[in-house]
């Protein structure tokens, strides 16, 4: 079984032609929509995108790393890539192994889920 992303979207804008009013100092999040490859369903992953200068200016505490994608600059192209690297990388005998991947970068919508 493999991965695949079936859309990368934002509540607010466009992730195609959205660019932010400063490249070099901006956050985001994404909604990452991942299935396997042999079925149209996906679970919702979240990353949040930001530069370095952006932490620096609003981040006083510490803060953990999963679910967090830092760059230098805004450029849709090569964060586009580096998710469907990663991405595409993952692969295993079952769903469940494959969200166990997924997880160790993104954040899974199920995440603590308890039933």
């Amino acid at each position: 079984m493999l991965a695949v992303i079936k859309s990368i979207s934002n509540d607010f804008f466009d992730v195609e032609t959205y660019v932010p009013e400063n490249v070099d100092n901006f956050s985001l999040n994404l909604r990452i929509r991942i299935g396997l490859d042999s079925t149209q369903g996906a679970d919702d992953f979240e990353l949040f995108i930001c530069t370095p200068k952006w932490l620096g200016e609003t981040t006083w505490e510490p803060r953990w790393g999963r679910g967090l994608l830092i760059v230098r600059e805004y450029d849709f192209s090569t964060i586009n890539g580096l998710i469907h690297e990663y991405v595409g990388r993952c692969e295993g005998d079952s769903w469940e192994t494959i969200v166990i991947k997924l997880g160790k970068i993104f954040a899974w919508e199920f995440d603590d889920y308890q039933s």
